[in-house]
């Protein structure tokens, strides 16, 4: 039995947390702890950028990616406070532009991630790739130009940036500012958070910026560009101290009303996102949190609430995996005691790929050594492994559980809870012959300008040119089921789709995109 003590801050037990990160030729962490809302740790490690003798601090700005989510939230109840809008309205009564599905939508839904809308930040990445240049209103005329969702509003969870992009556009058009000057004026100088903006391109130069780095497969790096503008969806830099004093002004706030605040951590999905915030446990700790993930960088911000600890992490680099790790191992060093983290229940991972007809999803279970990984939307992530066989993942906002299904000894299908949503993947193995000879051709999507043009390579494999309204990107296609393709994309990028095909046209499923159409136009 393990008996919990108070929480404490170690610091020569953080410093080994932090020392295989304490290099001169990788970027790091910038990380703070914070005890009762008074720092008792700051520290960075690793290099500010490569290219100069710089090391990452606390006070250097770095992006924090979808951590900005509850910024935006908070903007948008202020305006509720003030009468301009109800959290219940439609976005097209403020936004009359949008299609008639958001007519069916709250901005309650866009804030939850509930809504069921496409997400345009998701097709941008999936036609374009990451670092394409785009204008500010891209994504709000991208989006005015679909005609279909991705699920009833309120009926599923899925994280859209999208979504986001909206709520940005309401705070602008309902309080005559630009996003970045009303959370400067209304949230950030007010707290003294003077190092904390809106950064919306990676291409304009800031003073006191960490670089962002995009690790290549020969172990040099890229710089990280995101080329669209961002806004409340993920476009503010802080710094560790900025965020430390966000983290002590969220115990006890002095920006928005406590009923504001009690209403962003009230989940309205079963895995506990609320409104920008994720109500959460850590070993039976009870936690607030939001992560970030940008081109070349990392962030999670933390609040344990029963011994008030608040704890940031920043990466211009470094993986989340790292990132998530380095944060669980600081609240264990903090809070000496706590129960055993849950442990893999170890055997032979399974392999192989799984299709739900209902859905158009695929989830592959894949061998990462002897541990197992789960593969969708491009990410492969590490699993864990109950007693009883039931697969999870737990560093992705989700409550996703997979229960394999047996027929004696082979696995045929996996059930797959998510949201409280049961959906069943049956096990697809491509078949004998497969060619996609008769299918070439030029397809499209609605009015949005995403086009697609298929070839089905004479000899060479099957390729898909995506097109949408800032670039391209040529994918190889490889046959995964019967009329069932995965695409196979450029360089390496974490970025995959499945296809499925239906007489004229094809579905195109990614791991926030469900069975977007594209009709044969040539």
């Amino acid at each position: 039995m393990t008996i919990m003590t108070e929480a404490r801050i170690d610091v020569a037990a953080l410093d080994a947390l932090l020392a295989p990160y304490d290099r001169t030729d990788a970027p790091g962490f910038a990380v703070g702890v914070a005890l009762g809302g008074r720092p008792g740790y700051r520290r960075g490690v690793g290099m500010a950028s490569i290219e100069l003798p710089v090391v990452l601090s606390p006070s250097i700005r770095m992006r924090i990616g979808s951590t900005s989510k509850h910024f935006c939230v908070l903007a948008l109840m202020l305006l509720v406070e003030e009468g301009r809008l109800s959290l219940d309205d439609s976005p097209r009564r403020h936004l009359p532009e949008l299609p008639a599905w958001a007519d069916a939508t709250t901005i309650r839904q866009l804030m939850a991630h509930t809504s069921g809308m496409r997400d345009s930040l998701d097709l941008l990445l999936i036609t374009a790739g990451p670092g394409k240049a785009g204008p500010e209103d891209l994504q709000l005329k991208l989006l005015a130009g679909l005609d279909s969702v991705d699920f009833a509003p309120g009926t599923s969870w899925s994280y859209n940036n999208g979504g986001y992009v909206l709520l940005s556009e309401l705070v602008e058009r309902l309080s005559g500012q630009s996003f970045g000057h009303f959370l400067k004026e209304r949230i950030l100088a007010p707290i003294g958070m003077y190092d904390t903006l809106l950064r919306e391109l990676d291409t304009v130069l800031l003073p006191n910026s960490a670089t962002l780095h995009v690790p290549l497969p020969d172990g040099g790096y890229a710089r990280g560009v995101f080329g669209i503008p961002l806004k409340g969806e993920g476009g503010i830099v802080s710094t560790v101290d900025d965020m430390l004093l966000w983290l002590r002004h969220m115990s006890n706030p002095l920006i928005g009303t406590s009923a504001a605040w009690a209403e962003m951590r009230t989940p309205l999905a079963t895995h506990g996102y609320g409104l920008g915030l994720i109500s959460d446990t850590h070993r039976g700790l009870r936690t607030v949190h939001h992560s970030g993930g940008v081109i070349g960088g990392c962030c999670q911000m933390v609040k344990v609430l029963d011994h008030d600890l608040d704890i940031i992490a920043i990466s211009n680099g470094r993986s989340v995996v790292e990132l998530y790790g380095l944060v669980d191992a600081i609240i264990d060093a903090c809070i000496p005691g706590l129960p055993p983290a849950p442990a893999d229940s170890g055997g032979e991972p399974v392999a192989g790929d799984f299709h739900s007809p209902a859905t158009g999803r695929v989830i592959s279970l894949v061998a990462h050594g002897s541990a197992q990984a789960i593969s969708f939307g491009g990410m492969v992530l590490p699993a864990l492994r109950d007693v009883d066989g039931t697969i999870r993942v737990s560093i992705i906002p989700s409550d996703l559980s997979i229960k394999p299904v047996r027929q004696g000894r082979e696995i045929v299908a996996l059930d797959v809870t998510e949201y409280g949503n049961l959906d069943r993947l049956h096990l697809v193995t491509p078949p004998s012959a497969t060619s996609l000879a008769g299918r070439e051709g030029a397809y499209a999507h609605g009015p949005a300008g995403i086009e697609g043009r298929l070839y089905a390579g004479a000899g060479d494999r099957p390729r898909l040119l995506l097109s949408g309204p800032i670039g391209s990107l040529d994918y190889g296609l490889e046959p995964i089921g019967p009329n069932l393709w995965r695409t196979v994309p450029p360089d390496g990028l974490p970025i995959a789709a499945t296809l499925e095909f239906q007489d004229d046209r094809f579905l195109l499923t990614t791991g926030r995109t469900r069975r977007l159409p594209f009709t044969r136009t040539a």
